[in-house]
């Protein structure tokens, strides 16, 4: 099948979410596929030096579009108005959608037959009618995101949500909020690259002990987005303050979707370390060298409806877990410790680092794993479209 997807992040964004790695499994499949980098739902501010950046580099890759990732595999990336356009600038967006598409067909020699959509504003810039087959995968609650204009965002997905012929969630929060105006509807969790994560290479774990020079064991991590929407930054500091002889160690890009995050208090801990995104080959080297692997996520709307893609990481790497209890995680408390406050969080911690974890258990982890990754579940949806 020829298959156009239309994503909400840019292919090279170096944390891989559900878009990179359902491509990834589409083309594995067998199938042809077309990726539109993200469009930019929330409205950009030239004040912002990351904003301005952006849109300098998409006015270069629209020129190189589409760009060969792999065979049967190609990245767009078009030129449009970002945030979300009605009137004549939304008009114009549709019409520069549908040039572009045009444009990358003719090079290509294929139209795509598939829509396999992320966006929840989809039907602003597509005509989903116009396609055999059609699925939008809501994996977040995006317009509960700092900077979104929810109400509009809220509106137009339950527009392109009663066009498409199939909706895929990842929560029961997702499925409630959209269950009134989708025709066919399923929940499927987050999944994990299994082989990637419970495998890491011999370089990947080198530069793993290079980045972590210097920080003493026993080591605790968390890797994603550190910003305060997603992350309990006043539960980050309490653990560390109760475990002021165990090294944190954080992975990923401060203030990622939240340009106002405030990270002095985590700063100001000397147990705590801030290392920066890393590259998505390099993450299993560093899930080796933890010792306990956490989630602890702040309580709101988004996170509400939310099922943390490294979770499923984090057991493939047969790590033991202390996570918040989130909706989305309760279901998992025989394979983590699910925390319901700051003080149950750092008894959690302080209990593995008592009762390391052990290899009959590690393997118990990884098996379930193993049952939830990108191929099988790509397929099972792939079975509903079918």
């Amino acid at each position: 099948m020829r298959i156009l997807i239309l994503s909400t992040a840019d292919w090279d964004h170096p944390f891989w979410t559900n878009k990179q790695h359902v491509a990834i499994a589409l083309t594995k499949a067998g199938n042809s596929v077309v990726y539109i980098d993200s469009l930019g739902i929330r409205d950009p501010k030239l004040t912002s030096s990351k904003d301005r950046w952006r849109i300098i580099k998409r006015i270069r890759r629209f020129f190189s579009s589409p760009r060969k990732i792999q065979p049967g595999l190609w990245v767009v990336s078009p030129i449009i108005f970002p945030g979300i356009r009605h009137g004549m600038l939304g008009f114009f967006n549709k019409l520069l959608m549908k040039i572009t598409l045009i444009y990358i067909y003719l090079k290509l020699g294929f139209s795509c037959e598939i829509l396999w959509t992320y966006s929840p504003t989809t039907s602003l810039y597509l005509t989903i009618a116009k396609f055999k087959k059609s699925i939008y995968h809501c994996v977040d609650e995006i317009g509960e995101q700092p900077g979104m204009r929810k109400s509009s965002i809220d509106h137009i997905e339950r527009e392109t949500v009663n066009l498409v012929d199939q909706v895929v969630v990842t929560t029961k929060p997702l499925f409630n909020k959209l269950k009134a105006y989708a025709k066919n509807l399923v929940i499927m969790p987050n999944v994990v690259d299994f082989h990637h994560f419970a495998s890491p290479s011999g370089e990947s774990i080198k530069i793993a002990s290079e980045l972590l020079k210097g920080i003493k064991p026993p080591i605790i991590g968390f890797i994603g987005a550190i910003s305060e929407y997603k992350l309990d930054f006043k539960l980050l500091d309490y653990i560390a303050k109760m475990h002021s002889d165990v090294s944190f160690v954080l992975i990923g890009s401060l203030g990622e979707g939240e340009s106002k995050t405030d990270a002095s208090q985590l700063r100001e801990r000397d147990n705590i370390f801030l290392l920066g995104p890393q590259q998505y080959e390099n993450l299993p080297g560093l899930l080796y060298n933890f010792d306990i692997a956490i989630l602890p996520s702040v309580k709101n709307q988004y996170t509400n409806a939310m099922f943390p893609m490294k979770f499923f990481e984090y057991l493939a790497a047969g790590l033991p877990i202390v996570a918040i209890d989130i909706p989305a995680l309760l279901e998992y408390k025989n394979f983590a410790q699910i925390c319901n406050d700051k003080e149950s969080f750092s008894a959690a911690i302080d209990y593995y680092l008592i009762n390391p974890i052990r290899s009959n258990e590690k393997e118990r982890l990884q098996s379930l794993a193993q049952k939830n990754t990108y191929d099988i579940r790509t397929k099972k949806m792939l079975d509903l479209i079918k």
